[in-house]
Formats: structure tokens, sequence, C-alpha cells
């Protein structure tokens, strides 16, 4: 009785295949749990306004670090998935939109739009435990911030 294919030309083929699925399945891009806060900073004392909250000590001490003012407030807080097959729209307030996209390896482009006009774009991996924040304009000594973080599942 003669072999059509010969066994080892058929585990050949059985590897390659079994190789490229697995580079396949690798190279698209999981789905991400993310958080996006509204911060205003300001050095005024807090308002009466019940809707702002202290925001967490850890995104108060990482905005002292690197901005100017004593106190931030946060005005919203998105939780929300990001999946790789299109740019998530995220509105944080009537005037502040952002739009995320899963680039894949924990990569994301973040677009903050203010008054409906992209006011800053940036690329970064986004790591637990990490922030990325994009700042709007300074105006009436204060300023307004976007906080965005993985959500530990």
């Amino acid at each position: 009785m003669k072999r059509l294919v010969p066994f080892w030309q058929l585990a050949l083929a059985a590897t390659a295949v079994l190789i490229f699925y697995s580079c396949v399945l690798r190279s698209a891009p999981a789905d991400l749990m993310l958080q996006a806060q509204l911060v205003w900073g300001t050095n005024n004392d807090k308002p009466d306004d019940p809707k702002l909250k202290d925001v967490d000590q850890k995104v108060k001490d990482k905005l002292r670090g690197v901005f100017k003012w004593k106190n931030y407030f946060e005005v919203n807080r998105q939780d929300f998935t990001l999946t790789a097959s299109a740019p998530r729209k995220v509105k944080m307030s009537d005037l502040c939109e952002i739009e995320v996209q899963n680039l894949g390896n924990s990569s994301v482009e973040l677009k903050l739009y203010g008054k409906g006009k992209m006011v800053v774009r940036k690329t970064q991996r986004i790591k637990s435990g990490e922030l990325l924040v994009l700042a709007g304009d300074d105006k009436n000594d204060t300023a307004w911030f976007v906080v965005l973080s993985l959500v530990e599942k």
C-alpha cells in the first residue's frame, strides 16, 4: 500500500499552519477596560457644587508633580471597554469629548476635543498602574485635564 503524502510532509504542513494561526491570534489587539476622568485644576478652594469630587490621591500626586495647581476636582468619570474594531468616542462634558483607538500591544491613540475642535492627540502605551494625562487650555486661572487609566480586572 502506497501513501499519498509522506508523514514528514504532513507534519511539516501541520506545523506551518499552527505557527501561522498562533501569529494571527497573537497579533490581534486585546480589548482594554479603560477609565477616563475629566479633572478641573485650580488654586481656589472647592466650590459648593456637590457634583465635584476630590480626585484620588494617586491622580492628585501625578498632576501636582507636573502642573502648578493646588487643587484638583473630578468633574466626570467614564468606564468603558475599548475593542480593536473601531475608535470609541466618549463624551466627558458638553464641551469635552475624547476619541480613543486601540492600536494593539496596550497602545492607544487618544484625541481630546474641546468645543468640537481637536485640542491634542497623543499615542502611548498604557500600562497597569500608570496614567495617561492630556491637558486642555489654561483659562481664568484654571485648567482642564483628561486622565486615562486601565481598569484593574
